[in-house]
C-alpha cells in the first residue's frame, strides 16, 4: 500500500491487526492523503513531479544519492567500481566530469543506468 500524503509519495507497509484503525488516524491528522492498495502501485518514474525534480539533479548529486541508497561509503563504491576514492569525491562534489567509462563502472557497481551520471 502507498500513503501519499507530500510529493514525492511516503510508502508506508503495513501488515497485521489494526491497519483499519492506522489508516484513519492517517486520514484524519492528513485531510487530502492518498491511499493506494498494492494493486494500484505506480511507478514513480511516471510522475510528473519526479520528472521535474530529475531535471534538477545534477549527475553529481544523482551519484551520492545513488550511492547513500546502496548503503556504501566512498570507499566501499571505489573498491567496488574500481575507481579511486578521491575521484568518487570529486565526482560527487561536482569537481570532476563523470566520464562514459566510468558512468558504467558506476551503474555496473549501483544497478542502475550509466545515462544517470551522464550530461
Amino acid at each position: 500500500m502507498q500513503v501519499v500524503a507530500k510529493k514525492p509519495r511516503i510508502d508506508i507497509r503495513i501488515e497485521g491487526k489494526g491497519i483499519k484503525s492506522f489508516l484513519e488516524i492517517v486520514r484524519k491528522s492528513i485531510p487530502d492523503v492518498k491511499i493506494i492498495d498494492d494493486d494500484e502501485m505506480q511507478d514513480i518514474d511516471d510522475w510528473d513531479y519526479f520528472k521535474e525534480m530529475k531535471t534538477r539533479l545534477t549527475p553529481a548529486k544523482i551519484l551520492k544519492i545513488r550511492r547513500e541508497n546502496a548503503g556504501l561509503t566512498q570507499a566501499e563504491l571505489a573498491e567496488k567500481c574500481g575507481i579511486a576514492s578521491s575521484n568518487i569525491a570529486l565526482m560527487e562534489g561536482g569537481k570532476r566530469n563523470i566520464g562514459i567509462r566510468s558512468a558504467k563502472r558506476l551503474a555496473e557497481a549501483l544497478n542502475c543506468e550509466a545515462g544517470d551520471f551522464v550530461v
